[in-house]
């Protein structure tokens, strides 16, 4: 069975994912109206939730990892020659995330053309769960795939955009798998 990795965030890293999200939806447009890559839906609150994913990820990792071979890509969203949220010993991270409450009903979903990004560049998607406000500083990290994983298995699911599911809850890795992975 495989176990969430509960992560807290301090206030300081708090105050830096709000910042952040209101950095992103500014540059796409401001209030959410043109939001950010493929969802054109997005508020300040929907990038919270994406900012503290991938910042409790990053920590996760420190747990694992010395500092310093952890790049935080996500921190400069408009360089587009860094690929990916993380990388790590050139493994290639994407940092996916939902609120607490849309786990149960969406789970591991990839907009298609993410996906095929993702693939092409051989990455490794982390599941993640964070609320979309400055309240709550916990944040779930369910497992991991490769990108493959989803495109091999993965359904077609209509949700507020399209997207590819990774229905089954047995297809997903176990992040203590991904600690040894990352080390080779």
């Amino acid at each position: 069975m495989i176990m969430a990795n509960d992560v807290r965030l301090r206030k300081n890293e708090i105050n830096w994912c709000q910042k952040h999200a209101e950095e992103i939806v500014e540059h796409y447009g401001g209030n959410g109206t043109k939001g950010s890559g493929s969802y054109a839906h997005n508020k300040i609150s929907s990038n919270m939730v994406g900012v503290k994913c991938e910042v409790g990820t990053a920590i996760f990792l420190k747990r694992h990892f010395d500092d310093e071979i952890i790049q935080r890509n996500y921190e400069d969203f408009k360089n587009k020659k860094l690929k990916g949220d993380i990388e790590i010993n050139g493994h290639i991270l994407e940092v996916k995330g939902l609120r607490p409450h849309q786990w149960s009903k969406f789970k591991r979903c990839i907009p298609p053309n993410q996906l095929k990004n993702y693939v092409a560049e051989n990455a490794i998607v982390i599941w993640a769960t964070a609320s979309g406000d400055q309240k709550n500083d916990k944040v779930r990290i369910y497992g991991w795939n490769y990108a493959a994983d989803v495109e091999e298995k993965g359904v077609f699911r209509q949700t507020i955009c399209a997207n590819i599911w990774l229905e089954e809850d047995e297809d997903m890795r176990d992040m203590r798998e991904l600690i040894e992975v990352l080390n080779r």
